[in-house]
């Protein structure tokens, strides 16, 4: 599922924007959830309460919390630079300002359907959520975990720990087997025993990597120039997009 938000205190420009994504979730197989707000702490509060959001339409000028407020405290206070906010206005002299939130996108009004389609899609391919996911066996059942919900995987003699934003799964299996299905989604073997998600790491360090849970692991000795220029050639994919 790819969880929407529209905010904007003017209510026809998000009717708008809902009908654009709803129309276009109704031509393709994508699962999109939409969520609309009126105000800044309205979707604020909502975020504090431990809700989350792939991507935003968030309107810079609306009364008491305004866009740029509410995408720092998203940023700063709550620590989150996954969310991928596209901005909406009917001026654009608000670059300097945007610089610090590090939005995605700004869209000037009156709105443009094939803009929000584009930002959607452009939001899906950076979050990697178009189809992906991992599928492992425990007895006789399958399951599958998008793979964005994925912190690391950690081998532990015949077992393979997963750790996602949720929980933490067990199976057995071995690590170079998960490896070989999840390499193309931006997944690094940093240790024999350590594979981790790229897109929740939240700090390289030379000797160890810290996940956005707050887990270190260690990165080792043999593997550290390997490490390096996988992280070097993602960051390059991810900013070249």
């Amino acid at each position: 599922m790819f969880h929407i938000a529209i905010c904007d205190d003017e209510v026809e420009i998000c009717s708008q924007i809902e009908a654009i994504i709803l129309k276009y979730q109704k031509l393709t197989s994508h699962e999109l959830e939409i969520e609309v707000f009126s105000s800044g702490e309205e979707l604020y509060k909502y975020l504090l309460e431990d809700h989350f959001f792939d991507l935003i339409y968030l309107d810079i000028e609306m009364k008491e919390l305004n866009g740029i407020q509410v995408g720092r405290m998203i940023r700063k206070t709550m620590d989150n630079y996954y969310t991928n906010i596209v901005y909406i206005s009917g001026k654009d002299y608000y670059y300097k300002e945007l610089f610090e939130v590090q939005p995605m996108h700004f869209l000037e009004k009156p709105i443009d359907a094939v803009k929000i389609i584009e930002d959607i899609c452009l939001a899906m391919k950076l979050s990697n959520k178009l189809n992906k996911l991992f599928i492992y066996k425990k007895g006789y059942n399958t399951y599958k975990i998008p793979v964005t919900d994925i912190l690391y995987f950690e081998s532990s003699d015949r077992e393979i720990k997963i750790v996602t934003t949720k929980e933490v799964e067990w199976f057995y299996g071995k690590l170079d087997e998960v490896y070989s299905q999840v390499a193309k989604h931006c997944f690094i073997q940093i240790h024999r025993s350590y594979l981790i998600n790229y897109a929740q790491v939240k700090k390289f360090k030379y000797d160890e990597v810290l996940m956005f849970n707050s887990d270190n692991l260690p990165i080792s000795q043999s593997r550290r120039k390997e490490v390096r220029k996988h992280q070097l050639a993602y960051a390059k994919e991810r900013f070249l997009i």
